[in-house]
């Protein structure tokens, strides 16, 4: 599938760092618990979501690092959204597994939402700047090799409940944020498999051999495996959504700048899912299941 060679201008610019000169809490302060929490790794994916947030101010919390509290909803009715950033990848001290289950203990929110860009992984199928959400999602690095084979030991595992019947209509009502709407037509793949692990994958044989052994696969990234097993063990509604940026090539790099947008397309269409507030006002937070 052909890609311009820059993405189309969005209607509004995320903010840059410079321009995040917000209010301070004290975290004993901060009315709790929120709603939902957003989960990002990269600056940009960070900002991108920093963008749809009304009402913005930040805490402080070891473990944490700086939380970004904000609304999303419509007119009167609003959810409480925490917005964090963690390291690249699941594991280690600052990755999503640890972040996740920290953001879980001390925000107890309804659901873990994480928010980016990934790199798509059917070129026939997908194109820069479409958003990936994981109806199913798979972790690849444990594997056991025999002789003759590879044999799969991670899981394939769908979304939480809750949010598996979100995501049937998640696109419906949604416009891509893009100044001349007719530039790119940017889909929303509401059934896709997204691989999760920990490399960076630039490479084309690699790509070629995840797609060898996940044929179905639309995408890959790096912090779905520890948001899920966070998740799991604290019984949280969790989910992917991330836009391509890139074909997870020996030319990764030359499409860095698709970063940002991809990263806007995905914070967008969450956004517009959570600007249905009524959906979640019943669900449980943590620790009143």
């Amino acid at each position: 599938m052909s890609n311009p060679s820059s993405p189309p201008e969005t209607k509004d610019a995320p903010p840059k760092p410079g321009d995040l000169r917000i209010a301070g809490l004290q975290w004993e302060d901060v009315a709790l618990p929120i709603d939902i929490l957003l989960l990002t790794a990269k600056e940009c994916e960070f900002l991108s979501c920093v963008k749809y947030l009304s009402g913005l101010f930040k805490s402080f919390k070891s473990g944490l690092g700086h939380v970004y509290f904000g609304k999303i909803g419509s007119g009167d009715e609003n959810l409480k959204i925490a917005l964090i950033q963690c390291e690249k990848g699941s594991g280690g001290p600052q990755g999503s597994g640890l972040v996740v289950s920290t953001g879980i203990r001390e925000l107890k929110p309804k659901a873990v939402i994480c928010v980016g860009y990934c790199a798509g992984l059917q070129g026939r199928k997908v194109k820069f700047g479409d958003v990936i959400i994981s109806a199913k999602l798979a972790t690849y690095a444990s594997i056991k090799i025999t002789e003759d084979k590879i044999i799969e030991d991670g899981v394939q595992v769908p979304p939480s409940p809750r949010l598996s019947d979100i995501i049937k209509s998640a696109n419906y009502g949604w416009e891509a944020p893009l100044k001349n709407p007719k530039e790119l037509d940017v889909k929303v793949h509401k059934d896709a498999l997204l691989l999760s692990g920990p490399e960076v994958v630039s490479n084309d044989k690699r790509r070629a051999e995840l797609l060898g052994r996940f044929p179905d696969a639309m995408g890959v990234e790096m912090e779905g495996e520890g948001l899920f097993a966070a998740a799991h063990s604290y019984r949280m509604e969790w989910i992917v959504i991330k836009g391509v940026s890139d074909y997870a090539g020996n030319d990764k790099s030359a499409s860095d700048h698709w970063r940002p947008f991809a990263s806007m397309m995905a914070a967008s269409l969450v956004a517009h899912v959570l600007r249905d507030v009524y959906v979640f006002q019943d669900w449980p937070h943590y620790e009143d299941k």
